[in-house]
């Protein structure tokens, strides 16, 4: 089935029963506020979520000159009860109708992983794919009773390679392939799609407001390594948003999606090599990029 905003016939705007209703997380800033915008000014009834909806001011300020359908609800995915009030809430707003789900809040946490602590790697887990766990599982009552719906999670280049000192990232993001395949196939007979978008770096604020590990200090054995890492990651070129939009609006609105979908520099070009690559000849490389030394 494809979801999109149906045509009343006169050119109006179709009834606001009959508009499409997209749940996103994380649309404070990045990614989930440009497809919050996105969805809103092609005629969807969006719930743009929030973990601080006072930062949704602005975003609320435009759909009100622009006449758009959105809201901004409080929505914390690490918060079992946060979770039940927000997705209830919507389903209560929409007569029990939801058609797409941009599972999209998360942040980026790296270090070395002796230096990363159980609490710092569990939040990140927490965040990253838990969250999105928690989130879908509110959903997926309603989109089985209508046997339609469409679950989008955002996972990265990062779940299809990895570099030292972004272990907890990485791990999260490798996660979420895993997780979000498997929910593909258990959802689709009843009428529910399932797709993974999979972008390469893009300009938004993940890496303003990444987490280093508490631990790690000038001292370090490691400091080398997360050196040359924050070193590169500063001079790797970073895509507009827009195309990354243009992406999670065809994954969301063609009628039969595939699993996965890679966007952005180098995304494909490394994913495909990682595959390709012997793990001997990869790990030489990182050494050689990030001065490590052989054991």
């Amino acid at each position: 089935m494809t979801v999109g905003v149906p045509s009343s016939g006169t050119g109006a705007a179709p009834p606001i029963a009959d508009r499409p209703v997209a749940l996103i997380t994380g649309a404070s800033s990045g990614i989930g506020h440009a497809a919050a915008r996105r969805f809103a000014a092609r005629g969807w009834r969006v719930f743009a979520s929030m973990r601080r909806p006072e930062k949704g001011e602005a975003l609320r300020g435009e759909a009100r000159e622009r006449g758009w359908e959105l809201q901004t609800p409080q929505l914390d995915v690490t918060d079992d009860l946060s979770v039940a009030r927000a997705v209830g809430a919507l389903l209560e707003d929409t007569g029990g109708r939801i058609d797409l789900l941009l599972n999209n809040a998360g942040y980026y946490a790296y270090g070395p992983l002796e230096e990363t602590t159980p609490d710092e790697l569990r939040a990140q887990m927490e965040t990253n794919l838990v969250g999105v766990h928690r989130v879908t599982r509110a959903v997926l009552p309603a989109m089985r009773a209508r046997r339609a719906g469409r679950v989008m999670v955002m996972g990265s280049l990062s779940g299809l390679l990895v570099l030292p000192a972004v272990g907890p990232y990485h791990a999260s993001k490798w996660a979420i392939e895993a997780w979000t395949e498997a929910l593909r196939y258990e959802v689709s007979p009843l009428g529910i799609s399932v797709v993974l978008i999979e972008p390469g770096p893009f300009k938004t604020a993940l890496h303003d407001n990444e987490v280093r590990a508490r631990a790690h200090t000038a001292e370090s054995p490691y400091a080398g390594m997360v050196a040359a890492y924050e070193r590169q990651a500063r001079q790797i070129r970073r895509a507009e948003l827009s195309a990354l939009v243009d992406t999670i609006e065809r994954a969301a609105t063609t009628r039969r999606p595939r699993l996965r979908w890679p966007v952005g520099p180098n995304v494909i070009s490394a994913g495909y090599l990682r595959r390709i690559v012997p793990d001997r000849i990869y790990e030489l490389i990182m050494r050689f990029a990030f001065r490590t030394r052989a054991p």
